[in-house]
């Protein structure tokens, strides 16, 4: 933990330390949170601001959506890359919607890796990527964490996804210690220690097709809290406009 803010009295460093404790962030992390959160939310109360419109209409839609888990699937009918044949990974409709969009195979764009530099300051996190799955593989159109500039991971195959889930159900895919999750314990992400808690949110276009996601990801366990969740889902909405602007 860091002790403290530069131009910030001692009893003010002394709650932001107590608060960020509690959260499990540094002071640093803390603040960068409070920040985002703030800044999201003076752009959904501004009443002449497009975003925040889209955000206030996003959110709308959000809340009034099903947010009860994800929808795992049974290994009957399976095939070599742990897919069943007809997972929603696996749509037509879903799959042309993702080519639709343009962005499978392209470099890096700036508007991209800003959202989840944003995303992985906000929440701590040392991995963000956003993430956009087909029925073969899971490409990379941003990430921080990944590794340098070329070096950097662009894809892995969809057996290996954990964003896979969350494109399946199209709902939020929130994950504490993957290590005692009965679903994910045996991941071969987890048995490697790539990864130990994952946050998703899916990335909807306006048929309800989730094409991938924005995502973090720790290999240590974190408890995600309700402003996490919704600092991601704010961002998701950012990152959504930008896929069909």
């Amino acid at each position: 933990m860091t002790s403290g803010m530069a131009g910030f009295d001692d009893r003010l460093n002394e709650v932001l330390a107590q608060q960020a404790d509690k959260s499990g962030e540094s002071v640093d992390a803390y603040v960068r949170r409070a920040v985002v959160t703030r800044l999201v939310k003076e752009l959904a109360d501004d009443a002449d601001s497009d975003l925040g419109r889209m955000l206030r209409a996003m959110r709308d839609a959000q809340d009034a959506a099903p947010t009860d888990g994800t929808d795992g699937t049974d290994a009957a009918g399976d095939t070599d890359d742990g897919i069943p044949f007809d997972s929603v990974i696996r749509d037509a409709a879903r799959l042309q919607a993702l080519r639709d969009t343009g962005l499978l195979d392209t470099p890096p764009d700036p508007k991209y890796d800003r959202l989840v530099a944003m995303a992985a300051d906000a929440l701590g996190v040392p991995i963000a990527a956003v993430s956009l799955v087909d029925d073969k593989r899971q490409f990379f159109k941003a990430a921080v964490g990944l590794g340098p500039n070329d070096d950097r991971i662009t894809e892995m195959p969809v057996g290996r996804s954990v964003c896979r889930y969350a494109v399946e159900s199209g709902q939020p895919l929130v994950v504490e210690d993957a290590r005692s999750d009965e679903m994910f314990a045996d991941h071969p992400g987890v048995l490697d220690d790539t990864w130990v808690s994952y946050l998703g949110i899916p990335l909807l276009d306006d048929s309800g097709h989730a094409l991938g996601t924005l995502c973090v990801w720790d290999q240590q366990p974190r408890q995600w809290t309700t402003g996490h969740i919704q600092i991601l889902k704010d961002l998701a909405w950012i990152v959504r406009e930008q896929i069909f602007d």
